[in-house]
């Protein structure tokens, strides 16, 4: 009997896909029943749902730190609300901009209507990753991308069945991402989907307490 897997169509399941298993029946999307949900950890903890296993972490950075007015990629996404609650757990006297893609946040930093940057790590740009600058603030985020099980007894397989994709990146990444691509609803570029997978790192760890981040999400 296959691991039913509900996910967004995003990062979290690009290992997952790089994997052609009979074991994993994946269907994309946040509606409906699973024994495993996959998202960003912001949006589990958005949808009330507990966060049994961390998957991947390092997806989003800020560049170089909070200050003046920082742009973000899509207003009230993941590192939207996790940017806003740590500048408000250190009282930052920051504005937000917002930009749909890196060519407007560029802009937005190039005109001078923006000092810092909210990006993906894969972009290039110096800076720390938002869990990292999250710890700094007193808060423990567990990761970029986490997974929440309805069906413990999954727990084990899913663990193999990840890492089997981890492992297809490591070996060959163009292979890899191209096996991803062919399976997502919306497609990505290849060099998206490479860029991304080794910027992140790997954790499918069980997360610390993450109360104090559930907190701040539900009340934001």
């Amino acid at each position: 009997m296959s691991i039913k897997v509900l996910t967004a169509p995003g990062p979290v399941c690009f290992p997952l896909l790089a994997v052609d298993s009979k074991d994993i029946d994946v269907k994309f999307g946040k509606d409906g029943n699973a024994d495993i949900i996959m998202d960003s950890s912001i949006s589990l903890i958005k949808r009330k749902l507990p966060i049994h296993m961390v998957l991947l972490s390092g997806l989003s950075m800020v560049s170089p730190d909070f200050n003046g007015t920082t742009a973000i990629l899509r207003k009230g996404g993941a590192s939207d609300v996790l940017s806003k609650i740590i500048v408000r757990n250190e009282s930052l006297p920051v504005d937000f901009v917002y930009g749909e893609n890196m060519e407007e946040i560029k802009a937005l930093l190039n005109k001078g209507k923006a000092t810092s940057a909210v990006v993906m790590s894969m972009s290039g740009m110096k800076g720390i990753t938002l869990e990292e600058r999250a710890k700094k603030a007193g808060i423990y985020v567990p990761g970029s991308c986490s997974a929440s099980f309805e069906d413990r007894s999954t727990l084990n397989d899913f663990r193999t069945i990840y890492n089997q994709g981890l492992e297809e990146f490591n070996k060959n990444p163009e292979k890899a991402a191209e096996t991803v691509s062919k399976k997502l609803p919306n497609k990505f570029p290849l060099e998206f989907i490479i860029g991304t997978m080794k910027s992140m790192k790997p954790i499918l760890e069980k997360p610390q307490d993450y109360s104090k981040l559930e907190g701040a999400v539900l009340n934001a």
